[in-house]
């Protein structure tokens, strides 16, 4: 897999961005050149994309960063039909600075919260519709691409941490995200690892420097937005959803996880650029 180093020296130089969403299961990627970097995370099924010799096959959570690369190598095309969604962004780094100033991002990986980076993409675009300064739109893109490799960067410590203390601190975080549209509570996560409640709520606070409580209705948080910005659900089937047992307990849970109730959240962040 091919790595690609961005200064963050400066910010990279925001060109566009945008939501897509197929109209059909019988849609395939037009072809089209590419000229610049273009980054795509998907949000719904698959996108099957073939560019420069190479054929991809990106899921629901995935990311992928195509560069730019001389003529003809350079036109990106659909290679089988997929009913997917996915945001997109496309921008050019500046001139490299220090190797401190570098990051390196992979051309493709799985993406361990993909909620936050599709929530900074929806906070981009909506700096685009209102029309914000291209500094701004600059720097925002820059915090989407380290947001991405920080991302990474975390994927690639847990696949060391088997051999250090925090297996289990790992263990806990998988159930959550694998379960967070069941009731989770600290007491059923302690009996499921076989643990004391205080001493898993202690062992995970050590390590994370936020409570298992916290950190549950963090994720549920996350997966919420997501809900809010890029489905019509009502309030009260996101709050079935996740788990909650009714809609007021899940506004108050997501009010105080982002200062944001539910219907402000949605109707501040829903404006997408959308295109099909």
């Amino acid at each position: 897999m091919d790595y690609y180093t961005v200064s963050v020296s400066k910010p990279v130089l925001y060109h566009m961005t945008g939501k897509f969403e197929a109209l059909s299961e019988d849609w395939k990627h037009a072809e089209l050149f590419l000229d610049d970097y273009e980054l795509c995370v998907v949000t719904k099924g698959v996108l099957y994309l073939e560019y420069n010799k190479k054929q991809y096959h990106i899921e629901e959570g995935e990311m992928l960063l195509l560069p730019p690369v001389p003529v003809p190598f350079n036109k990106r095309k659909g290679y089988q039909s997929s009913d997917c969604s996915f945001y997109w962004m496309h921008f050019d780094p500046q001139s490299s600075g220090g190797l401190s100033e570098n990051i390196s991002l992979p051309e493709y990986s799985k993406l361990i919260h993909p909620e936050k980076i599709i929530i900074l993409m929806k906070q981009l675009q909506d700096a685009v519709r209102n029309n914000s300064h291209s500094y701004t739109l600059n720097y925002m893109s820059t915090v989407i691409l380290c947001e991405i490799y920080d991302d990474i960067r975390s994927s690639e410590d847990k696949s060391t941490s088997a051999n250090t203390g925090t297996q289990i601190y790992e263990d806990i975080i998988d159930y959550v995200k694998h379960n967070i549209h069941s009731k989770l509570t600290v007491r059923q996560i302690a009996e499921k690892f076989g643990y004391n409640e205080k001493y898993i709520s202690y062992m995970f606070c050590q390590i994370s420097g936020i409570t298992l409580k916290q950190f549950i209705l963090e994720q549920k948080a996350e997966a919420a937005s997501f809900f809010l910005t890029d489905t019509n659900l009502t309030i009260q089937e996101i709050s079935v959803k996740l788990g909650y047992n009714d809609s007021h307990n899940f506004m108050r849970s997501y009010k105080k996880a982002t200062g944001f109730s539910p219907t402000e959240y949605r109707n501040t962040f829903t404006k997408r650029v959308l295109n099909h």
